[in-house]
Parts: C-alpha cells; structure tokens; sequence
C-alpha cells in the first residue's frame, strides 16, 4: 500500500525535530507515533502497541537485539578478566601518538572486515581507552569507524554486506564476476576510505565540528562531546579524561581465543556474527573458569552487567526499526523511487541511481530493504539503456553506504553510539565536511563515467 506524500511525514519530523530539539530519543517516539497515526487513524494507539509487537517479532530487530546485548556481555567479560587491559597493552606500545592511534583504528577496521557491527562494536570498544590516552576527541574515533565499516565490507566481496548484494544480483542474473567488476564504481565507498585515512595523516585538515573538537580537547575540555549536545545522548558515558579506574591486569591468550573463536564459527556459520558471538561467550565461560579467572557465578554477575549497560540501546534502536517499519507498510521507499525514476535520462542514469539511493536510505535507514527494492528497478534499467550494470550496481550500493553513514535512525549510527559514546547528531556534524567530500567525488565520478 503507498500513502504517498503522507509517508514523507514522519521522516521529515524525525530529521527537524532531531536536529532543533538535539533530542534523539523523544523525537523517534513522536515520529513513529505519527507514523501510527497516517497508517491506522483513530485507531492509531492499538496499532502503535502491534507495531511494537511486530518488530519484536522480527528477525533483522531480534539479530540487532542479541547483538547488542550479546556484545556488551562479551567486552564486560574482557574488562573484567583484563583481556581487554592486556591487548591495549600491546598496542599501546605503538599507539602512543595521536596518529598511531587512529592509524592503527583504521587498521584492525580492515583486518575485521567480515561484518560491519563486528567492526563498530568491538575496534571500539577496544580502541576507545587508547584513543582517549593520546586525547583524541571520541568524534574523530566515532567518525573513522563509521567512515571504514560499511565501505570496507562494500569493497571485500567475502562479508555479510557482500553476500547479501551478490545474492539479490544473483535473482537479476548477475553474479560475483559482476560484483567485483562493480568495486572500482563504487566510488563514496573508496572515497571514505581514502578520506578517513588522509585525515588521520593530517593531509586532509579538520574542519567543522571536528575542529572544535580537537580544540575543545586542546584546551583540556572533556574528550567526551557529551556537554554539547546533553539532550541527544542516551547512555551514560564516562569523562575519559585520564581518571579511569584501575584495570585488571591479563593475559592477551585470554583475548584472542574467544576472539578467535568468534571469527573461525562466525565464517563456518555463513557470516553471521550471532553465531560467533555466541560460541566467544561459551568459550568465555570455559576458559575463564579453567584458567581460575572468575568463577561460573561471577561470570554470569559480569555477563547481566554487560547485558545491562546496553539495554538503554537496544531500547531506543526498537524506535528506530519501528520507523523503518513504518516506511514499508506506508511504502515509502518505492513511492520515492518510482518518482525520481521518471526524470532519469541515459547518460545521466549513474549520477541519479546514486542521488536517489542517497536520499532513500539517509531517510529510511533501512539500507538491505532498500536494496531489495531498488535492485530489481536499477538494474533492469540500466540494462535496457545499454549502462554497464557494473557501473549501475556501484552507484546503488555507494549511495547505500552513504545512507548507513549519515541516516539519524541507522543503526551503524546507534552502534557507534554504544562504542564510543558520540551521539548520533553528534557523529553526523562531525562527518559532514568529510563526507561532503565524499559525496561531490562520487557524483563528478559518476557524473564522467555516465557521459562516456
């Protein structure tokens, strides 16, 4: 069913409302309950309690949601057990700069390359003392996560995000020859690459918010941005201004077995990371107990610990999925894109795949089922123009990639969040001029290989 110009309304509120009001939170509730209201009328409060029900049934909010517990639990485990304490050791040994701990950041973001959340969760959690150590503001941190997650899983064809685009390219009579014909025109993806890196390097200045920033820290304010925007922020984050309390000191064998562990099941379980995530926490509990660290009691204790300090999370990401929701039942997304298609012309038929996938997914946040929707219109086109659909499918997916980077309600925005402690609008006007950057790149890019 298409509601037309009305399914525009409770995104619209949810991006002003969020950016007057610097209040995350409250304005995704006000907008899914719009929402409620444009589907289900005078009936909107009944329908509001089953949409609750409905994404609580679903599985993409169901895998989100043991993620997000699941993951707090495991780094709780590590602080704890002085895992955690003792792979920061090491690395500290080389991340005693400012730039060598953002550069190895950048780094371990490739080398977990299987899973984006894999990416934004742990590299955070374990990287977010060190960073803080050398004073690096959390938005630089947050903003090279989100930088490399996406765009790194775009541009190794063996991840989850990968998978699932060969996948649905497979239905349309494409497959993986396609896919790696297509990363070379996957130009915001290597553009936040390359971006993220030459700004680590200083060759690239700091602008905007991230200016501020690094002068706020300079100055001896808190590293944390949580003064700025106290409305938007959603969990309580420590100051990190050098007054953390004592760490247990471990042994790194007790981090990378579970970690080990993690990726070895994660890959043998088709990719999926609540597989790996589950046996890390198994072994956790076997290893920890064998090795006297903590007993079955105390690891449980830190295991509901963990578990608790996400819940806040996990809360607020089930708005978010509601939204999204929301956008299908009142078919936003096609409603968008069977508009815009009408005004496309041949040569220019890159530019605009990448411009409206942009806007779709910085709006909808839901970027798979964009993906879903969008491929079988995109692609079918460009082949009935004569486009090469490699160059097609790049500009799908990086406009893809940019929403997941920039929407409100993503959850690589939220997931960040729970790792670094930058709220969301936060993360967003930290990124803008870099990702502005990446933009004007991507649209010249597809722009020159349209008229060619």
């Amino acid at each position: 069913m298409s509601f037309g110009i009305w399914s525009c309304v409770p995104i619209i509120v949810l991006i002003i409302g969020a950016l007057t009001t610097k209040r995350m939170v409250e304005t995704l509730i006000v907008s899914s309950l719009i929402g409620a209201v444009i589907i289900y009328h005078h009936h909107f409060f009944t329908g509001f309690v089953g949409l609750i029900y409905d994404v609580l049934s679903d599985d993409t909010y169901q895998f989100a949601l043991i993620l997000i517990m699941s993951v707090g639990a495991m780094m709780k485990l590590f602080e704890r057990s002085g895992a955690l304490h003792s792979f920061r050791k090491k690395l500290s040994k080389f991340a005693y700069t400012r730039k060598r701990s953002l550069l190895i950041t950048w780094l371990l973001t490739i080398v977990l390359f299987i899973d984006d959340y894999l990416i934004l969760l742990t590299v955070s959690m374990s990287m977010k003392k060190l960073t803080d150590q050398t004073r690096v503001p959390r938005e630089h941190l947050a903003y090279t996560l989100n930088a490399m997650s996406v765009s790194v899983c775009l541009m190794i064809p063996f991840t989850s995000w990968s998978v699932f685009a060969i996948t649905n390219m497979r239905k349309l009579g494409l497959d993986l020859g396609d896919y790696l014909r297509a990363i070379p025109y996957m130009f915001f993806s290597i553009s936040s690459v390359l971006i993220s890196l030459l700004l680590i390097l200083g060759v690239i200045p700091k602008l905007g918010q991230m200016k501020k920033a690094y002068n706020r820290v300079d100055r001896g304010g808190s590293l944390v941005p949580v003064e700025e925007e106290s409305g938007a922020s959603i969990v309580s984050v420590e100051e990190a201004d050098g007054n953390d309390t004592e760490e247990t000191d471990g042994s790194l064998i007790d981090f990378i077995i579970p970690m080990a562990t993690l990726l070895i099941v994660m890959m043998l379980c088709g990719r999926n990371i609540i597989y790996g995530i589950v046996a890390a926490l198994f072994c956790m509990l076997f290893l920890y107990k064998i090795r006297g660290i903590m007993t079955v009691e105390e690891y449980f204790a830190c295991f509901y610990d963990g578990m608790r300090e996400m819940s806040t999370i996990a809360f607020v990401v089930l708005f978010a999925y509601m939204i999204a929701h929301e956008n299908d039942l009142m078919g936003f997304a096609p409603y968008i894109v069977s508009n815009c298609v009408k005004i496309i012309t041949p040569k220019f038929l890159p530019l605009f795949i990448f411009i409206i996938m942009s806007f779709v997914a910085f709006t909808i946040g839901d970027v798979w089922a964009l993906i879903l929707i969008a491929m079988p219109i995109f692609i079918p086109m460009a082949q009935q123009t004569g486009l090469n659909t490699s160059i097609a499918v790049g500009a799908l997916l990086s406009g893809a990639n940019f929403g997941a980077t920039m929407c409100l309600q993503s959850d690589a925005l939220f997931m960040t969040y729970a790792g670094t402690g930058v709220p969301n609008i936060t993360q967003i006007k930290a990124a803008l001029p870099y990702v502005a950057m990446a933009v004007l790149i991507s649209c010249t890019g597809y722009l020159i290989v349209g008229l060619i």
